[in-house]
């Protein structure tokens, strides 16, 4: 009995040790995971002493808004600093946000060593292209051979030879549909999203397969249309008419379904997880990765077979699977035609390519019809540039328009690039420790580069030149924007006249940075640019775009991959 009660007695004294310890060591925890944050670089206050860091404000401004991309303009505007840092919940690092288009150029471009690709942007394409050069940093042993493997592809003698007769047929196949679409629909608005999308999916399939007319989208649309005649069609509540979208190949709908599921990736909070939980348990997703999958292995084969019997290289994967007959032939081994690498190039060549080059259309196309002014000129401009096609009532052919000049297509493409660009951040993280603007950054530290907020949109907050990296202040060459219309869309601001008195484009007129920069900005950039001049000079050469109503013309977003226009409706009239 004594032993009983000194055995509790002593129980009980060990109850305050183990209370003690416990607070203690919750408090620790809770010490750590308070954000901590980096000396000299504005923050919020509410967010630094919150366990969750900036998680509640995002959480709310998202459920608000639908988006995030604003608020990490709005966090620079409102701290008036080019470098703030938020936190994305608790343990975790800072996160900082750069809002200065003169040391984004220095660090994207000239300072790869101390910045490579941000953790997150690999950990969102890992689950679905995990073998594509888009998901790997560049210390990834396998980079170097990826990027040597597509590296011809943006060449120009590729793009000129290869890829922009197939752009030039899909697009002249939209402007077909258009026609058509135009006719029925007597001048009322109809609903251009899903016709701009399935032709730069025809496109980018064509460019990277070669694909036959038989798994072209906009095709489908043409021959079904075509069928219905002069029916009558229901009419939206908006006013604008509604067509009818026939079902997709199987094919399509499998690269449709994976685009979406890219998309929703990046809004994940830990995407490698959540990719294998949709794979999982969601039985479409999975069938989609699977037709996606043969779908490359049979094109493959077919493309090997035509290679082998002295066929031309007339796709992006051809010119794959040659690099890889001469690799091996180099190396004395046999070809790996099937490796995840080629598999997953070809797959992030066409996920890629068609986003970006999709948004960035529908967005000209709602300001073209926007300005009427901007419109007219455009299209003066191209009746100019290429007369002889204008004299012989024919299209302008794809040689001249890549070939010639025409500096305000150049300056509309690019105002809208700037305005709307469909790629508003980009994101890398510090391999070393370094210095931003004068700041102490740690290696490991997470950088937004935003080009939608100062010094793009905005007035830029005044950095002293002694706060700049040495390159910066040597190497900038760039002018900049009048503060007092930076944040209207007016293409002239990219134009000037040359010293024999002539117009010519500037493309370093100001800030602007659609597609990234340097070696880890946007690889297909040059092909999104061909494709987006030869489809809307096509679609302003043959089509009036009529002014919409405030409800159609809207220019509100949707995010996913790109920032693209939640409507994107035209009212057509042809021009003679």
């Amino acid at each position: 009995m004594l032993s009983g009660l000194f055995g509790t007695a002593q129980a009980t004294l060990y109850i305050p040790f183990l209370v003690i310890s416990a607070v203690t060591l919750l408090y620790l925890v809770y010490g750590r995971a308070l954000p901590k944050p980096l000396s000299g670089i504005p923050y919020d206050e509410n967010a630094r002493t919150s366990l969750f860091g900036s998680l509640p404000e995002i959480r709310e401004y998202v459920r608000e808004h639908g988006r995030l991309r604003p608020w990490l303009a709005a966090h620079s505007t409102r701290h008036n600093s080019p470098l703030t840092q938020f936190w994305f919940g608790p343990f975790a690092r800072p996160t900082l946000i750069l809002s200065d288009f003169q040391e984004t150029q220095d660090i994207l471009l000239r300072r790869s060593r101390e910045f490579d690709r941000a953790k997150r942007s690999c950990d969102c394409f890992e689950g679905p292209v995990g073998n594509h050069h888009i998901a790997m940093r560049t210390s990834d042993p396998r980079f170097k051979g990826n990027k040597e493997l597509v590296k011809d592809l943006m060449t120009p003698a590729f793009l000129h030879e290869v890829s922009a007769p197939e752009i030039y047929t899909k697009a002249t196949c939209l402007v077909d549909l258009w026609t058509l679409k135009a006719k029925v629909a007597a001048g009322r608005p109809f609903n251009a999203d899903r016709d701009i999308f399935d032709a730069a999916i025809d496109i980018i399939n064509a460019a990277t397969f070669g694909l036959h007319d038989g798994l072209s989208t906009v095709k489908r649309q043409l021959d079904t249309l075509s069928k219905v005649g002069d029916a009558e069609l229901p009419l939206s509540p908006d006013g604008s008419v509604e067509f009818a979208h026939p079902p997709d190949a199987p094919e399509i709908a499998a690269i449709h379904e994976i685009s979406l599921h890219i998309g929703e990736q990046l809004k994940a909070s830990f995407p490698k997880i959540s990719h294998r939980y949709k794979v999982l348990t969601k039985p479409s997703l999975a069938k989609a990765i699977s037709m996606k999958d043969k779908l490359i292995h049979d094109e493959i084969e077919k493309a090997l077979a035509r290679l082998r019997s002295g066929g031309r290289v007339r796709s992006a994967m051809d010119h794959i699977l040659q690099r890889e007959m001469n690799s091996a032939k180099k190396a004395d081994r046999r070809p790996v035609f099937h490796s995840p690498r080629i598999h997953d190039e070809l797959f992030g060549y066409i996920v890629a390519g068609h986003d970006t080059s999709a948004t960035a259309l529908k967005w000209m196309i709602k300001w073209v019809a926007d300005d009427q002014v901007v419109q007219n000129k455009l299209r003066a401009a191209l009746r100019s540039a290429y007369g002889a096609a204008l004299s012989e009532r024919r299209q302008p052919s794809v040689t001249e328009l890549w070939k010639i000049p025409v500096p305000y297509l150049d300056a509309v493409i690019e105002e809208s690039l700037r305005v709307t660009g469909p790629i508003p951040v980009a994101q890398r993280r510090a391999v070393v420790d370094t210095v931003i603007l004068g700041q102490n950054i740690p290696k490991g530290t997470e950088i937004i580069f935003i080009n939608n907020g100062p010094s793009y949109l905005s007035p830029s907050v005044s950095v002293p030149d002694s706060a700049r990296s040495e390159s910066s202040r040597a190497k900038f060459s760039h002018g900049h924007w009048n503060p007092e219309d930076m944040h209207l869309f007016r293409p002239e601001r990219w134009l000037r006249i040359d010293e024999n008195g002539r117009e010519v484009f500037n493309p370093q007129a100001g800030p602007a940075m659609p597609f990234s920069l340097g070696p880890r900005g946007c690889f297909g950039r040059r092909l999104a640019y061909l494709e987006i001049r030869i489809v809307l000079a096509l679609l302003v050469w043959n089509f009036e775009f009529q002014k919409l109503s405030e409800e159609l013309s809207s220019h509100a977003v949707v995010d996913s991959i790109t920032s693209a226009p939640k409507k994107c409706f035209v009212a057509l009239n042809r021009v003679s």
